[in-house]
């Protein structure tokens, strides 16, 4: 398998790339210049825009492991750049334009936090529901391009079951 550079066909990848990560750091920016942390606005209701400092993994779990996380997504957004820009025509189910967006989600997401970690040290959190860990706008893409790589996997699979004739 020959690496073969195609930027025309990923260009709806970088195009996430490219609103995703600014509004992730936008609305990160806002947050740390106009709130205390540990603050809520409203102070109560459903959803609360709090800020918080992550140092650990979603959620907040593995708070003294921040160094890992840097380590492992900085490898994560790599691995998925260079499928996205060299080796995207050699997987069918993500050479498509769901596909474009899956990757285009979940490394933007990885970037806007990885921003945070180096240039912070931890990751700025504040959309709070209240019965759901405090996230953010970078999570959500994150969550997103994941929930929509399994759909695209389901598909697949599926797809490859009708055309073995349901023979695995």
């Amino acid at each position: 398998m020959q690496p073969k550079l195609d930027l025309k066909g990923s260009l709806p990848y970088f195009l996430i790339l490219l609103v995703v990560v600014p509004l992730d750091q936008l609305t990160k920016f806002w947050v740390r210049t106009n709130m205390f942390l540990g603050e809520s606005r409203p102070p109560d209701g459903f959803f609360r825009i709090t800020y918080v400092q992550n140092t650990g993994a979603s959620f907040g779990i593995f708070p003294d492991a921040a160094t890992f996380f840097t380590a492992f997504s900085t490898a994560s957004f790599v691995i998925i750049l260079v499928v996205a820009v060299f080796f995207r025509s050699y997987i069918k189910p993500i050479d498509t334009n769901l596909g474009k967006l899956t990757l285009g989600l979940v490394s933007a997401g990885t970037l806007g936090n990885l921003i945070d970690r180096y240039t912070l040290g931890y990751v700025v959190d504040f959309l709070d529901f209240r019965f759901w860990p405090v996230f953010n706008v970078a999570d959500s893409a994150i969550v997103a391009g994941a929930i929509l790589m399994a759909y695209i996997i389901l598909i697949s699979y599926r797809s490859g079951e009708a055309n073995n004739g349901g023979q695995s």
